[in-house]
């Protein structure tokens, strides 16, 4: 099974790649940092851009979670 998790994270983020270079503008990128009720921390990254819809020609806010961790 852990081989299985890691082969499918590795072609999701593969995928990401591509799509990221064929970004439609420029690409952008956020932090969150929080805490849990006991104080514990945790920092999220996201990147977000616009991309072009192959079919229909439209736009498309695409949003993708890059790193969560728990600091």
């Amino acid at each position: 099974i852990h081989e299985a998790i890691i082969k499918a994270w590795e072609s999701w983020f593969q995928n990401l790649k591509e799509e990221l270079t064929q970004a439609a503008s420029h690409i952008s990128f956020t932090a969150d940092v929080w805490s849990d009720h006991n104080r514990q921390l945790y920092l999220c990254i996201t990147a977000h851009w616009i991309a072009k819809d192959t079919t229909t020609g439209s736009l498309l806010l695409k949003v993708a979670l890059l790193a969560f961790h728990r600091l």
